[in-house]
C-alpha cells in the first residue's frame, strides 16, 4: 500500500486547494491499489467508495476515461504508444519479441514467466508461460 501511495502521490496534479489536492490523491490512491491488488488475485475487502463493476476473465481492464485524464494532466509531456507490453516476472532473458505482444495481447495475458533460459535442456518447453493463465507462448514458426 505504500507503493500506491507513493504512485498515487506522483499521479496527482497540484492545485493551491488543499481539500481538492487531498480528494484527487484519494481517487488516484484508490485507483492504484485496486490495480495492484487485482493483478494480484486479491481484492479490496473494505473500500472508501462504491467500486466499479469488474468484467469477469479481463486481467487488464482498460482505463476509465477519468483514469486517462488523470494521468495525461499528471504528466503531460507523455506521448501515447500504440501497441501493448507484456511484464515478464522474474528475470527476463533478452529482449522481449514483438510477436509476443500480439500473441499476449490476444489473450488478454499482462504477464509472463520468460523461460527461454531453459529451452537447451527441454526445446519442447514453451518460451512464455502466463503466470496468472494456463496460456503458454510459443515462437512462430520460421523465427
Amino acid at each position: 500500500m505504500q507503493v500506491a501511495a507513493k504512485i498515487a502521490s506522483e499521479l496527482t496534479p497540484k492545485s493551491n486547494d488543499v481539500n481538492a489536492n487531498i480528494v484527487a490523491f484519494n481517487e488516484a490512491y484508490e485507483a492504484v491499489c485496486d490495480i495492484i491488488l487485482t493483478s494480484q488475485g486479491m481484492s479490496v475487502t473494505a473500500p472508501t467508495t462504491t467500486p466499479a463493476p469488474q468484467q469477469a476473465h479481463n486481467p487488464a481492464p482498460a482505463p476509465a476515461p477519468a483514469d486517462e485524464q488523470l494521468f495525461t494532466q499528471s504528466f503531460p509531456e507523455a506521448k501515447q504508444v500504440s501497441g501493448f507490453t507484456v511484464r515478464v516476472k522474474g528475470k527476463q532473458h533478452g529482449p522481449i519479441p514483438e510477436w509476443l505482444n500480439e500473441q499476449c495481447a490476444m489473450k488478454g495475458v499482462t504477464e509472463v514467466w520468460d523461460n527461454r533460459d531453459g529451452l537447451q535442456s527441454n526445446p519442447k518447453r514453451p518460451w512464455f508461460k502466463s503466470t496468472s493463465s494456463n496460456d503458454a507462448f510459443w515462437a512462430p514458426k520460421g523465427k
